[in-house]
Order: structure tokens, then C-alpha cells, then sequence
């Protein structure tokens, strides 16, 4: 009951911030915490798998029509840059991969995915409200905070995400 009273606080978090601001992406530089995940088909994935590259969280669920709704977007900025960029969904969905496997299958997306059912890695991370994404950058640097949907294969997103790839 507890975990739901969370999410359906973080939904309506997520409703109310989803067009929080003009500003495409906050900039920071606070060091990335490092974690380590299952993915959806049971793999576990760490941290430590992302050195050298760029990569974009996206924290969401499945039940969060505007986390959902940037993830053929997301999917888009991997498929730009394959070698150099991981693009990961975290999913915070209670039951786990039991809820995401199932979604991402119905919906034909291809997007990697972590399940993070007990929010621990979310925490880490300072996440307050669905969906945010952060940038890390080649040295596990969160340089970027995104609150609310954001189009990832825009304008925008590649004038952020292109200079860090360069680097």
C-alpha cells in the first residue's frame, strides 16, 4: 500500500512537472553514483559498463503516460549514435520486469531497460518525481537533468548530447 501511495504521488508529481520549465536540460556536474541493475531479461548491469561512454538514464514506469511517451525518442538518439551513446529506461515499476517485460513487448519497444522496482537506484540519483533523465558523460559525470518528457531525437537533445560525444 505504501509503494503505491509513492507511485501515484510520483505520477501526479510527474503530471505537474512535465512542462516545468523553457529550459531543455538543467546542466550540472555532480559525480554519477554507481549502481548495479538487472536489465529486463534478468542480466545485471553496472555502472561500471558505462565508462567511456555517454549515457542517458531515463527514470520512468510503464503506468506514466509521459515517461512512456519519450521512449521512442530515446530509442531514436541510440540508433544515432550506436557506438559512442547507451541510452537505458529505468523502470521503477513495483512488480518489477513482471509489469515491464510485458509492456515493452505490447508496444514494440526496443529500448535497453533496467528495472529498478524498489526505487534504490532512483534514490542515488536524486530522483523526486517521473520521468527524469540525466547525461553522464564519458568520466561518469551527471552533466545534465532533464524533468518531464523531452523529445531525445529533437533539436535540442542533439545540440546537448553531440559536443559530449565529440569529446
Amino acid at each position: 500500500m505504501r509503494r503505491s501511495a509513492l507511485f501515484f504521488a510520483l505520477g501526479l508529481a510527474s503530471s505537474a512537472f512535465a512542462q516545468d520549465s523553457d529550459v531543455f536540460i538543467l546542466k550540472e556536474q555532480t559525480p554519477a553514483p554507481a549502481f548495479s541493475l538487472q536489465d529486463v531479461s534478468g542480466k545485471t548491469v553496472d555502472s561500471k559498463s558505462l565508462a567511456g561512454k555517454v549515457a542517458v538514464l531515463s527514470f520512468g514506469a510503464t503506468w506514466c503516460p509521459s515517461c512512456t511517451s519519450e521512449l521512442k525518442s530515446l530509442e531514436n538518439l541510440q540508433a544515432k549514435f550506436p557506438k559512442d551513446l547507451v541510452v537505458y529506461f529505468v523502470a521503477m515499476d513495483g512488480r518489477g520486469e513482471k509489469d515491464v517485460k510485458p509492456y515493452l513487448e505490447k508496444h514494440g519497444r526496443t529500448i535497453r531497460t533496467l528495472v529498478d522496482p524498489k526505487m534504490a537506484v532512483a534514490r542515488e540519483y536524486g530522483i523526486r518525481w517521473l520521468p527524469v533523465t540525466v547525461v553522464r558523460d564519458r568520466k561518469g559525470i551527471i552533466v545534465g537533468r532533464a524533468i518531464g518528457a523531452r523529445e531525445w531525437d529533437g533539436k535540442e537533445a542533439l545540440d546537448f548530447i553531440e559536443p559530449l560525444i565529440k569529446r
